[in-house]
């Protein structure tokens, strides 16, 4: 299976970084140069932002996040190989991460997306399908786990995505890992378990620019939105405790990745 590795032309440290951890876990790959959303024209961007869907205006950085993953897409639509994976720059590879790569036939048949990272918060999965080395589960997921730092993604899940993304209607990891963001409920999902892929704690490229567009609230809103937290996080407990104790579906943290 054929790794690909989005990685900006100015940040050639990271592409160091990630051919050693490639090297250490005995996996190739295929540098795609990201596309700078610093780079794009007014005119580019014009003609990929039709679709003011996000809550908030997405970034330069953001669209070119966006773009970068479509190019990868477009190259497992037109490749010969029914599974590829997807990879960026800032993620640290498990010591197992070469079995998941030696073969496919790991992988569900119905899959057309399979998450190998981790964000470290709970999530909702399906009774786990597959086991891998006696440790690693494959389970259908079931709600949202943001981040698309590394996935695996079937040829014509490929092609379906590309059709639909002419238009930038939100980040590239809530259009494929958020329920209500379009993507997700049309695809069937899975998630590995422990994750062989997490972000490495880098710098993310995203944070200069959404930084300097970020408003802090009002001191009330602040009050009114740590409120509803707290309420949704007890609500949201009791729902976990009656998922695990009382179904067969698990709502828990995906731990991370092993060097």
């Amino acid at each position: 299976m054929k790794a690909y590795l989005i990685n900006l032309d100015r940040c050639p440290e990271r592409l160091v970084r990630m051919q050693e951890q490639f090297a250490k876990a005995s996996v190739p790959f295929e540098r795609v140069a990201a596309v700078d959303g610093k780079n794009l024209s007014d005119q580019e961007l014009a003609s990929i932002i039709r679709i003011p869907s996000w809550k908030e205006p997405l970034t330069r950085t953001e669209i070119g996040c966006f773009l970068s993953h479509r190019k990868c897409l477009e190259l497992i639509a037109q490749g010969e190989d029914r599974f590829a994976a997807i990879f960026e720059d800032d993620v640290t590879l498990s010591k197992d991460t070469r079995q998941f790569f030696e073969s496919t036939d790991w992988i569900p048949d119905n899959a057309e997306l399979i998450k190998i990272e981790t964000q470290g918060k709970k999530v909702l999965t399906d009774k786990p399908v597959v086991t891998i080395a006696g440790h690693y589960t494959v389970a259908q997921l079931r709600s949202q786990h943001i981040l698309a730092a590394g996935y695996i993604v079937s040829r014509d899940c490929a092609r379906k995505l590309l059709c639909r993304m002419n238009d930038a209607a939100s980040p590239i990891d809530h259009l494929l890992f958020t329920p209500s963001c379009g993507f997700f409920p049309q695809m069937t999902v899975y998630q590995v378990s422990p994750a062989i892929c997490m972000q490495a704690g880098l710098e993310s490229t995203l944070s200069p620019e959404r930084s300097s567009q970020y408003c802090p609230p009002a001191k009330m809103q602040r009050l009114k939105s740590e409120v509803k937290r707290v309420f949704v996080r007890g609500k949201t407990g009791l729902w976990g405790l009656y998922i695990n104790c009382f179904t067969k579906k698990r709502w828990g943290r995906v731990p991370g990745a092993r060097d």
